[in-house]
């Protein structure tokens, strides 16, 4: 309830409306509101003010002290709303000076955007963040200052550009093309395309109290989808009634957020004409040239060409990051964001396999968890106890368990997002932004938004616990005890030397600083710390860096829909009812960890001879009767984990009690070893080298063929069910035409890595991360550095087959094993093989 409607008989609407009206002056308002504090006195002899205690009945002194406090409060909320309104009137003078500079930046960067580009670029470090000082004096130093507030608990109206324009900082501006991607940005559509994202941090502002709250009122500022500057930033009357469901599309602001997004913009427009002022100083007719108000939408802009004419160049993590934030707001995918979803899931699939098929990648990911789950067992029970049986069967369950979880998760969330694509389609018009979605439409992106945020309580524990059991990172926690001294969970030590990289990562179980900051904010920050601190990045695992990257992931598809236009309302009565919905579909993932314990799987997970499995060695008698062997024992493995786990439960095996969230394949092993005949001039046949992961069986309800296995051809051609490749036959982004694909002399080398044609290639090759980028860009590959370890990689030629590949951590080289793995990834995604891959002439 209001702290006006607290007291008896005060309407605070009529109140405040007479005093915005002017019927009454601040004596009389103040005189009122006395009037009725003290007849409530008289009546109750008891007055409750939010925030203070409420006094004994017969405490006259008490009530006395709470309504005057009471009524500094409402003076303050008076003296608020006429400073609001008073800062309205000038908004058409705000809307002016942003439309000048903006048609002056959009003109001379027309003009002399080569000019601009070339003398950027060609400045160095210390010049750049000398003119950037002179345009903004005291601009925040320091990459994402607005986190630094909030770490911090910082307060006050002097953070207001720290939270309100965050990309205004020292560190980012200075790089070679930042300052010049934001003035394209901003000087190539209208200043209301970024209206909805420059009010994103409002709510942040007002916690930290960087600016005031946005109080309601009768008149709301149009900004969004006002692209002139006579309707820009225009008021309209509303029903009081109406104004929640007109703000919340986000086509109407409230008065207080419109001004500040008006003010925000105002400054940054003022800041980049500034920079180009001081960037083209001698040009004379500078001014002349500005003066011409150019508003030809089809103008082509020269400093946009400028920048895409330069060299390419490969940016660093930071670079690509950075650059995120100068350009155009991002518009709304079901199918960018399907593709995403659906390179998880299937990156998921290829792991669950792989631990199927692959003894060597199975015995690799054991040892990881045996490892982890010896410091978990030795924090939880003390290290003078035998742990290593206990962490043998915790890596038994956990190897199957965890890309179970990731497969579960990944495919209802690629499921809805088909159903969301199939709904929207029945839509056959364009929504508008000053209406809101139709019902159904915005009740199933609802409740997607539900899905995603309670994968996002499944996966940040499973975050947390690797950070826990870090052994870099293990000192900085305490366990915690039941009343009867039992081990209960971890929790995190105060400690004034606290990695700072660690103070980042635990942000993500601090849900207020998430609210805050937004995941994505977080995640930048990290990326940003782990680029320029290579002390700070060594101290986080491999497994943890791939867990942020799946965090990372959930936060990219929220924060979407968080930016959606218009704005997804969240319309349910009971939350509670959908997130019950959605936490049955999850729930397996509870049932399959009970389904695993009770037998112990902790045998095949000693780290003994029989799984050794040395495909990186020279074929021979031995060798590749140690690979059947080490083949058998994992077949024994998952026959155990079905016959001994799932089936007396269930009645299923593990991939139909998955049913439909995989996809059956064929396993493919071994061959008894075969004396080779070689002619003096032939290459010695490449024995299980890059064989693609199994083919989909026609029928997706069949069992999983354990045994036999069928060995596949490694220089065959690919399985009719693979779609051949055909990228393009050069370095350059070319339409591809043919099934092999001729690359020039250091990309075939790269691409012989994975797909040999010797047996020298095949066991003394590694690769730089570098080269492989250089390599798939080469291939026509679209790609994006993701947040943690995660590329994605799209190719142009084929959008609904994209691929994510971990980068190496802590270094920057791709092992054999790794090589390995994706290259059989590869070679079923694409039909890649050792064929393929041809020198140009």
């Amino acid at each position: 309830m209001d702290f006006l409607q607290m007291l008896e008989g005060i309407d605070r609407e009529r109140l405040l409306k007479r005093l915005q009206s002017g019927d009454i002056n601040e004596a009389q308002f103040e005189d009122e509101v006395c009037d009725f504090a003290l007849t409530g006195l008289t009546k109750r002899m008891q007055l409750h003010v939010p925030g203070l205690s409420s006094p004994e009945p017969d405490d006259f002194a008490g009530h006395l002290s709470n309504m005057f406090k009471f009524i500094n409060t409402v003076s303050s909320e008076k003296s608020h709303s006429k400073k609001i309104l008073r800062r309205a009137e000038n908004a058409q003078t705000l809307v002016d000076d942003i439309y000048t500079n903006w048609a002056k930046l959009r003109v001379v960067t027309q003009t002399y955007g080569r000019v601009l580009a070339k003398r950027w670029t060609k400045r160095t470090v210390s010049k750049r963040e000398k003119i950037l000082l002179e345009a903004w004096p005291g601009m925040n130093p320091k990459h994402r200052p607005d986190y630094e507030v909030v770490r911090h608990g910082l307060k006050g109206g002097n953070h207001r550009d720290a939270i309100m324009l965050p990309y205004i900082n020292l560190e980012d501006l200075s790089f070679k093309k930042s300052l010049l991607e934001l003035m394209v940005s901003r000087t190539e559509v209208h200043p209301e395309y970024f209206a909805f994202s420059d009010r994103l941090p409002f709510k942040t502002a007002v916690t930290v109290k960087a600016v005031e709250p946005a109080a309601q009122y009768d008149q709301v500022m149009l900004l969004t989808d006002q692209n002139s500057r006579d309707t820009y930033g225009s008021l309209k009357n509303i029903d009081t009634a109406d104004v929640e469901d007109v703000v919340w599309t986000g086509f109407a602001f409230q008065l207080g957020e419109g001004l500040i997004v008006l003010e925000t913009q105002q400054q940054l427009y003022r800041f980049l004409w500034r920079c180009a002022e001081l960037l083209l100083h001698d040009i004379v007719s500078l001014h002349t040239v500005a003066g011409t108000d150019n508003m030809d939408g089809e103008a082509q802009f020269g400093l946009a060409q400028a920048i895409k004419s330069g060299p390419a160049e490969w940016h660093s993590v930071s670079e690509m990051n950075i650059s995120a934030s100068y350009r155009l707001p991002q518009l709304f995918s079901l199918d960018s964001l399907l593709r995403l979803a659906g390179a998880e899931r299937d990156a998921a699939e290829d792991t669950f396999w792989a631990l199927h098929e692959d003894p060597g990648f199975f015995q690799e990911q054991v040892i990881s968890l045996v490892q982890q789950h010896l410091v978990s067992c030795a924090e939880a029970f003390g290290k003078e106890n035998n742990l290593e049986p206990t962490a043998r069967k915790q890596a038994g369950i956990h190897v199957v368990l965890d890309v179970c979880h990731d497969i579960i998760i990944w495919e209802a969330i690629d499921a809805d997002l088909k159903k969301l694509k199939i709904l929207r389609e029945s839509f056959s018009t364009n929504f508008h932004l000053s209406e809101r979605l139709p019902l159904e439409y915005e009740k199933g992106m609802e409740s997607f938004m539900f899905l995603v945020f309670l994968a996002w309580r499944y996966a940040v524990p499973k975050m947390m616990h690797l950070l826990m059991i870090s052994h870099n990172f293990v000192e900085y926690f305490e366990k915690v005890t039941d009343p009867q001294g039992r081990y209960v969970d971890f929790r995190i030590r105060t400690s004034s030397n606290m990695p700072p990289i660690l103070d980042l990562i635990t942000s993500f179980y601090d849900t207020k600083k998430v609210n805050m900051m937004g995941a994505l904010n977080i995640l930048d920050k990290l990326g940003r710390l782990m680029e320029t601190d290579p002390v700070q990045r060594n101290l986080i695992s491999a497994e943890l860096i791939k867990e942020i990257s799946k965090l990372a992931a959930l936060a990219q598809i929220h924060d979407a829909f968080v930016r959606h236009q218009p704005t997804i309302q969240i319309t349910s009565q009971d939350p509670e009812l959908v997130l019950h919905h959605h936490y049955g579909r999850f729930k397996v993932i509870n049932n399959l960890e009970g389904y695993l314990t009770g037998t112990s799987l902790g045998s095949y997970t000693k780290p003994a001879s029989s799984f050794m499995y040395p495909v990186g060695k020279k074929p021979t008698p031995e060798h590749t009767e140690q690979m059947r062997q080490a083949e058998s024992k994992l077949d024994d493995f998952w026959d155990k984990v079905d016959k001994r786990k799932l089936l007396p439960k269930t009645g299923k095996t593990l991939v139909e009690w998955l049913g439909n969230r995989v996809t059956v394949r064929t396993l493919h092993g071994t061959e008894p070893w075969k004396p080779i005949i070689q002619s003096p001039t032939e290459l010695t046949p490449i024995q299980n080298a890059f064989q693609p992961f199994p083919d989909s069986t026609p029928d997706g309800n069949d069992k999983l063929p354990m045994e036999p296995r069928k060995k596949q051809k490694t220089r065959g051609e690919p399985s009719s069910t693979t779609e051949p490749a055909t990228p393009p036959a050069s370095a350059q982004h070319a339409t591809p035409t043919v099934s092999t694909i001729a690359l020039p002399k250091k990309l075939h080398k790269t691409m012989t890595a994975f797909f040999p044609t010797s047996e020298q290639d095949r066991i003394s090759r590694k690769v730089v991360w570098k080269d492989f980028l250089h390599a798939m860009y080469g291939l026509s590959f679209q790609i994006q550095k993701r947040h943690g370890s995660e590329w994605y990689f799209e190719p142009s030629w084929k959008r609904n087959a994209p691929i994510t590949i971990h980068e190496p951590h802590p270094t920057h080289e791709m092992t054999f094993d790794k090589i390995r793995f994706e290259a059989r990834r590869m070679a079923r995604k694409y039909g890649w093989s050792s064929e393929t891959f041809v020198l140009a002439d």
